[in-house]
C-alpha cells in the first residue's frame, strides 16, 4: 500500500462505509469518476467488503472487527433478537447502532486513518456517522452520498441521531451538534430522481431535505469480479421475463430466506412467463429443488447487465435495486422485508409504479396477483418510464466530482 501524494493539483479522498454491499455499492462509481478525474482514492470498510473494494483497483484500509468485544453492541444485538421485524423496531434500532455505537467505534479507526493517510476529504455514505465526526477532528470537510432512495425515510431514521452522536463528539472534543447541522453541512449527492426521493412517507419531519442535496444520474456497481450473464438468457421463449430478487444478503436472514423467496417461485412458476431469481452470494439454488424448465435459480446475476431483458422486477425494495430497475422503465412488485424497504414500498405504491405486497399477503397466491395485475396494467410501465426520464435527465457523476472538488478546495457548503 502506498502513501505517496497524488499528482500536483490532485486530491486525497478517502471513503467510508458502515454497511454492507447496500452501503457500498452507491459510493464507488464517485470513487471510479474521482479516480478517473486524477484524484486518490480510497475505503475505508470492513473485512467483509475488502475484496469486492480491491478487486475493484481501490486502496482499502480495513475498519471494524470491534463489535464482538463490545458490550453495548452485545447487549442491543440481544434485544434485537426478541423485538419483531418492523418499521417501528428499524426505527429504534436504527439511531442506536449506527449514529450511537457505530460512530463510537468507528470514529477512533477513522481518525487513525486520517492521521496516517492525510486526505483532503472524507465521503461517506448516509450511514457511516464516524466519518462526519473523524472529519472534523481532522479539520477537513465532508460529504455524504445517500444509500437510501427515499430522503425523507432518512430523515425519520435520524430522529433520534443527536441523542447518539453527541456523547461521541464530545469524546472528541467537538461541540453538541442537537439539530444535526454538521452531518450535510457541505455535500449531500442522491441518486433517486426528486419525485421520488422528496415523496412524503408518512409523519413531516422539519427540515428533512438538507439544503445541501444534489441529485445525481445514478450509476450502478455490481461486476467488481468480472461477473457476465449466463449463456441461457438469450435462449429465453417469446414470453414475459420476470426477475426476482431479495438482494444480495437476504441469505443470512433466517426470517426471510428460504421461505420468502420460495413464496414467490411457488407463486409464479406455473405461470407463462421466464422467471429468473437472484438468491445473493450465500444463498444456494439447491434449497429450492427441482424446477420447471422456465425457472433459472442462481446465485448472483449483474442487474446492469440483466434487466434489460426483463418486463418486471419483484423486490424486496432495497434503493439499489429499485434505482436500477427504475433506469430502466421497470414497473415492480415489492416485498418489504426492512429498514427502508418499507418506504420505498409507500412510494412505489403512492407513484403508481407497481403493486405492494405486505406482511400476511406474502404468500404464493398475493404474489401471483400482485404480478399478474401489474402485468396486465400499463399505467404502471408508463408510470416507471417517467421516472426512467427523469433520472436520465439528472446531472451525470462528472457533475459530482466537479461538486466534490469544490467542497475540498473551498471548505463551504454547496446550496441547491
Amino acid at each position: 500500500m502506498t502513501t505517496a501524494r497524488p499528482r500536483r493539483g490532485a486530491r486525497r479522498f478517502l471513503f467510508s462505509v458502515s454497511g454492507g454491499y447496500g452501503h457500498l455499492h452507491p459510493l464507488v462509481p464517485l470513487a471510479r469518476a474521482l479516480t478517473d478525474a486524477g484524484h486518490a482514492v480510497a475505503f475505508a470498510v470492513s473485512a467483509a467488503l475488502r475484496p469486492r473494494i480491491e478487486a475493484a483497483g481501490f486502496t482499502v484500509f480495513p475498519v471494524g472487527g470491534t463489535t464482538a468485544t463490545d458490550p453495548e453492541y452485545q447487549q442491543f444485538k440481544a434485544q434485537q433478537q426478541t423485538l419483531p421485524v418492523s418499521l417501528a423496531t428499524e426505527l429504534v434500532s436504527y439511531p442506536r447502532l449506527f449514529c450511537g455505537i457505530g460512530a463510537r467505534l468507528r470514529t477512533p479507526q477513522l481518525v487513525e486513518i486520517g492521521q496516517r493517510w492525510q486526505p483532503d476529504m472524507l465521503i461517506r455514505e448516509a450511514g457511516e456517522y464516524g466519518a462526519v465526526i473523524a472529519a472534523e477532528h481532522l479539520g477537513v470537510p465532508h460529504a455524504t452520498v445517500a444509500f437510501t432512495a427515499a430522503l425523507q425515510g432518512m430523515a425519520l431514521f435520524e430522529r433520534a441521531a443527536a441523542a447518539q452522536l453527541d456523547p461521541v463528539r464530545r469524546r472528541w472534543g467537538l461541540a453538541p451538534d442537537p439539530t444535526l447541522a454538521t452531518l450535510y453541512r457541505y455535500l449531500h449527492l442522491s441518486y433517486a430522481p426528486p419525485s421520488f426521493s422528496l415523496h412524503a412517507v408518512g409523519r413531516s419531519v422539519a427540515g428533512a431535505i438538507p439544503a445541501t442535496t444534489h441529485a445525481i444520474r445514478a450509476q450502478f456497481f455490481d461486476q467488481a469480479q468480472g461477473e457476465s450473464l449466463p449463456a441461457w438468457i438469450t435462449q429465453l421463449p417469446t414470453q414475459p421475463t420476470i426477475y426476482a430478487t431479495l438482494g444480495t444478503e437476504v441469505g443470512t436472514e433466517a426470517e426471510f430466506y428460504p421461505s420468502v423467496l420460495q413464496a414467490i417461485i411457488t407463486g409464479l412458476r406455473d405461470a407463462p412467463i421466464n422467471l429468473i431469481v437472484t438468491l445473493g452470494r450465500v444463498g444456494d439454488p439447491a434449497d429450492f429443488g427441482p424446477q420447471p424448465a422456465n425457472v433459472h435459480i442462481e446465485r448472483y446475476i449483474p442487474q446492469s447487465l440483466l434487466l434489460r431483458h426483463c418486463d418486471l422486477m419483484v423486490m424486496h425494495g432495497g434503493s439499489n435495486s429499485l434505482l436500477a430497475a427504475l433506469d430502466r422503465g421497470l414497473p415492480l412488485v415489492v416485498v418489504p422485508l426492512i429498514a427502508d424497504q418499507f418506504f420505498n414500498a409507500h412510494i412505489v405504491q403512492s407513484l403508481r409504479l407497481g403493486q405492494v405486497v405486505q406482511g400476511a399477503q406474502r404468500t404464493p397466491a398475493g404474489i401471483r396477483a400482485a404480478v399478474d395485475s401489474v402485468l396486465a396494467n400499463p399505467c404502471y410501465r408508463q408510470n416507471a418510464r417517467r421516472l426512467q426520464a427523469e433520472m436520465q435527465a439528472l446531472p451525470n457523476q462528472g457533475y459530482a466530482v466537479q461538486l466534490v472538488e469544490r467542497v475540498a478546495a473551498e471548505y463551504a457548503p454547496i446550496l441547491r
